[in-house]
């Protein structure tokens, strides 16, 4: 171990930074690589450069060699790692959605790599603060099974509750094998996190205590085994809810200037949406156009009151359908000061076929330094002199679309759909269970680059977690349904214009598992593996 102090740049920074390239890898790129063991073996890389403890005074020694600093830096090297393969396209984004400048946007897209896996870096330091209060406590800490069980609960919990703008947790790439994950509606994303830290620990168990976690290692083939023996199974019902998906793809300089009233570009952004509708329109019994795809700011109370303040587009469009329309659009809110500061709502309109405006959901999870600041008091002041921010009001309720059929839709907005935290409370507070979940966004701020990709792919593990159908709207792609069994219908890809028309079977939803406990139970599941563990090492150190 002391020799590989003397080298701390290859040791502690280049195998972190390898390690994290590779967790990228575990996810969809725009080439269509990926494989779900990558962050896995990335995850290895980089906790061998962290000086986890197995016991021993050689152990003891490494971790009074290494300091602080030293394991920071390691978790930067693996955040770097991670942002190069994975999150490439922030520097683009910052520029065209924060209208920020070369090369200050690739400044800024660096400075975000430094918190890009802020759940990492709570790892290291606060495992480093344990070390420090709990070393030499007792004679006997725990053999090497019940170490990283420990180990793998704390990274569990860590990833789940750490806020990330993107989470893409080490669990999330399971979803390649599609629908032989089986546990994911009983425990959700985090058992797949838990088991996969678990065998990655079993590894590093073996190079800094010369001792494989055998426990490990079989527990993770028994859980391979059995995800793969009870696949979830496909939806099937006698009827069926038809869908119509508007993808326009709107570039993001004629959207900017339907949105700052330009009226060509007005009527072009909503001549294709409503050309779009009315194509193969028959039996539909909704049509879905994405997130703010109406240009200009709508007042939902003036609207409620007198169908005459619908604008023509949505009028035209419902009277030549005869289908319900979902639309994303803005909003007035009730803040009536003067200036620009949460004077608007990034909201879904569900307007009925008859004309009028049946409900609207406001989104409520809004996107760091593009839709606000995250400076909790102090936003409202810096807005004076940060003036590229849209600064949205954060929406309040949790709303129930009440659609054809007899059949209900909740709804999500862009990146609101990837916290599964957020849906689950979303889903409990309602007292109907809903039949589908509306996913709407505008993906054209990261261009054609791997973020459609990787943001489809998160997104439907809210399908499998909840066995809800999802159905995305986007305006640039992708566009399609997600399935509770892993798989997709036909989609409209990156860069299309188009729309498609969905058949999705209408099934009666009780709720899953995981939608009622969440966490929890992985959490119990590992604490009850933890408490049989220690038990048993504890009896075969005192037979020694």
């Amino acid at each position: 171990m002391n020799q590989k102090l003397k080298y701390p740049s290859i040791y502690l920074y280049l195998l972190p930074l390898i390690g994290g390239m590779l967790y990228a890898l575990g996810f969809p790129t725009k080439s269509g690589f990926y494989f779900f063991l990558f962050p896995i073996l990335g995850m290895i890389l980089f906790l061998n450069a962290i000086p986890l403890s197995y016991g021993g005074v050689q152990d003891h020694k490494s971790f009074q060699q290494s300091n602080w600093k030293r394991e920071v830096l390691s978790v930067l090297s693996f955040s770097l790692g991670y942002y190069i393969v994975g999150y490439y396209w922030i520097p683009y984004t910052l520029k065209e959605f924060g209208f920020i400048p070369f090369p200050f946007n690739i400044l800024l897209g660096l400075l975000f790599s430094l918190v890009i896996l802020p759940q990492h870096l709570a790892f290291a330091l606060f495992y480093r603060l344990l070390r420090k209060l709990n070393f030499k406590r007792s004679q006997w800490h725990g053999g090497v099974t019940s170490r990283n069980i420990a180990l793998a609960l704390m990274l569990t919990i860590l990833e789940y509750f750490i806020p990330q703008q993107f989470p893409a947790h080490l669990g999330h790439p399971w979803l390649q094998l599609k629908q032989y994950i089986g546990l994911a509606p009983i425990f959700g994303a985090p058992i797949f996190s838990f088991i996969s830290y678990w065998f990655a620990l079993s590894f590093i168990s073996k190079l800094k205590a010369n001792k494989f976690d055998y426990i490990g290692i079989s527990t993770f083939i028994i859980f391979l085994v059995i995800n793969i023996s009870f696949p979830i199974k496909s939806l099937n019902s006698d009827e069926s809810f038809r869908v119509k998906i508007v993808q326009a793809n709107v570039g993001n300089f004629v959207k900017i200037q339907s949105e700052n009233g330009v009226a060509g570009a007005m009527r072009d952004v909503l001549l294709r949406y409503e050309e779009l509708s009315l194509e193969d329109k028959e039996g539909v019994d909704l049509i879905i156009w994405p997130e703010t795809a109406f240009p200009q700011l709508l007042n939902s109370t003036l609207l409620k009151a007198n169908k005459a303040y619908i604008p023509t587009s949505f009028r035209q469009t419902l009277s030549k359908t005869g289908s319900d329309l979902i639309s994303g659009g803005y909003n007035s809110s009730s803040n009536r000061n003067k200036s620009f500061f949460e004077t608007e709502y990034n909201t879904a309109f569900f307007f009925k076929a008859d004309g009028h405006l049946e409900d609207h959901y406001h989104k409520r999870i809004l996107i760091p330094f593009g839709e606000r600041l995250p400076f909790g008091p102090l936003n409202k002041f810096l807005a004076k002199y940060v003036d590229n921010i849209s600064y949205f009001a954060k929406g309040q309720d949790y709303s129930l679309f009440k659609l054809s059929k007899n059949t209900t839709a909740s709804l999500a907005i862009c990146y609101e759909v990837l916290f599964s935290s957020y849906i689950k409370d979303y889903l409990n507070h309602l007292k109907r269970k809903p039949n589908f979940l509306i996913n709407l966004t505008n993906d054209s701020w990261y261009g054609d680059t791997s973020e459609p990709h990787q943001h489809q792919f998160l997104t439907h593990w809210r399908a499998l977690e909840f066995q809800i159908p999802i159905i995305r709207s986007t305006n640039t792609g992708i566009s399609s349904v997600l399935y509770p069994d892993g798989s997709e219908s036909q989609r409209l890809d990156v860069g299309k214009k188009g729309q498609i028309n969905v058949d999705i079977p209408i099934v009666k939803r009780n709720g899953t598992i995981f939608e009622t406990f969440g966490i929890w139970l992985t959490v119990l599941t590992a604490i009850i593996l933890w408490i049989l563990c220690l038990i048993y090492e504890k009896r075969s150190f005192s037979n020694k």
